[in-house]
């Protein structure tokens, strides 16, 4: 069965202008998009904007549990004495209730596809699948320093055999957590696996001033450089490293709230667009942020270059690093609205007054709007938010569950 979406003005990528067409999805794809297709049945929308989804290409989502613990404490502090032992905590109906509830606020601020890095990740994958989201889901992966990673490898691949493609939701990859936290020979092991299974792979890179030692050489020799691979943060990332960065297969995810809130910098994400290379955004987990908002990122991202005077990125740049570029780094069928994509779509309300004239469109989505904007986020055609709804999940059970869980955490300690 068709749906007809009606009387929206729609930009088809992040340098079009907005025209006023009618789109038509057939089994989770865009069918035609003309003006005035005729139907009896359609959603009529009437003074709102469809674009391509965003895309979320660093985060946690289950720690959406860590929310607002330890705000103001430094790095160091806040990584090894309150979030790791939190997380020691979590257990699987934790990590699926929290998940659920991370899904609901990306949908509600446009989001349709997120990548996450955590553990758990059967309960990570199904609370994607029950939810209608898309992700890359990886385990991340530390060891001893002698290749003992305790099962985590393993882990990972099981989740790939069983998970990956499932429903054309999930795509599953390999998450090394970070140079200083996989020993070589274990990070070649990760490498050699991922290169098998044509996956990718994500790793923090160059997030603080400590891991200066490590270069993107050193990721290389390990076997990286033929890898689908995806770099979080890059805030200290030398000159020499910023060149090689440029690939057809290297991805950037930046996450300005995350490294600004974090005191570890900002990366200068303005000399990489000038390199040529592939940019997306990230929010991280909600302990290290707080939100998990693509749109904020966005607009941070421009104004953050801006303020230290890096370089001035473009309305359409920053547009295309929120959706068209998070789409490729996550290699998944979405990022532009044309005949035969997937139906990935956030839906905005532009009868406001901040959206005026419409012809600024790409800067008054930047500059001017908000994820509070955001009327509807359709997935493959099917809605996980509409009009301050979700109609894949029961939101009082969701949010009371995971109520129930936060509270046997922080008051039992178990």
């Amino acid at each position: 069965m068709s749906i007809i979406l009606k009387n929206a003005f729609v930009i088809r990528d992040f340098d079009s202008d907005p025209e006023q067409m009618d789109i038509e999805i057939e089994e989770g794809r865009i069918k035609r998009i003309q003006k005035d297709i005729k139907s009896q049945n359609y959603i009529d929308l009437t003074g709102k904007m469809i674009m391509p989804g965003f895309v979320n290409t660093h985060t946690h989502a289950a720690m959406v549990l860590a929310r607002g613990i330890a705000d103001d404490v430094p790095f160091d502090k806040w990584l090894y004495e309150f979030v790791l032992p939190f997380e020691d905590k979590l257990d699987e109906e934790a990590v699926y209730w929290a998940t659920l509830v991370a899904q609901m606020e990306m949908a509600r601020k446009g989001i349709i596809a997120f990548l996450d890095m955590y553990f758990h990740s059967e309960m990570v994958a199904q609370a994607v699948v029950d939810f209608g989201m898309k992700a890359v889901i990886t385990r991340g992966l530390v060891d001893d320093g002698s290749g003992n990673d305790q099962g985590r490898l393993e882990e990972n691949l099981q989740l790939f055999e069983k998970w990956n493609g499932y429903k054309d939701l999930v795509r599953v990859g390999f998450g090394p957590h970070a140079m200083y936290s996989c020993s070589q020979g274990y990070l070649k092991k990760i490498s050699d696996i991922a290169f098998e299974c044509d996956a990718p792979v994500t790793i923090h890179f160059a997030e603080t001033v400590g891991e200066s030692d490590f270069s993107l050489r050193d990721l290389f020799n390990c076997g990286f450089d033929r890898n689908h691979l995806i770099l979080a943060h890059c805030v200290h990332i030398s000159p020499d490293d910023l060149k090689q960065l440029k690939s057809d297969h290297i991805y950037v995810s930046h996450n300005p709230s995350s490294n600004m809130k974090l005191s570890n910098g900002i990366a200068r994400i303005s000399e990489m667009l000038k390199e040529g290379v592939n940019i997306s955004l990230g929010t991280d987990g909600a302990a290290s942020n707080n939100s998990l908002d693509i749109w904020h990122e966005m607009r941070l991202a421009v104004l953050a270059q801006r303020a230290m005077n890096f370089g001035i990125i473009p309305s359409s740049e920053a547009l295309k690093m929120a959706t068209f570029n998070g789409a490729r780094t996550l290699g998944i069928a979405s990022g532009q609205i044309k005949e035969g994509s997937d139906a990935d779509f956030t839906v905005v309300d532009i009868d406001k007054t901040w959206y005026k004239p419409l012809c600024e469109i790409n800067s008054h989505l930047v500059h001017a709007g908000n994820s509070c904007d955001v009327f509807a986020t359709m997935v493959k055609g099917r809605w996980i938010y509409f009009d301050g709804h979700f109609p894949t999940v029961d939101e009082s059970r969701v949010v009371n569950k995971f109520m129930e869980v936060l509270k046997r955490l922080r008051d039992t300690g178990s």
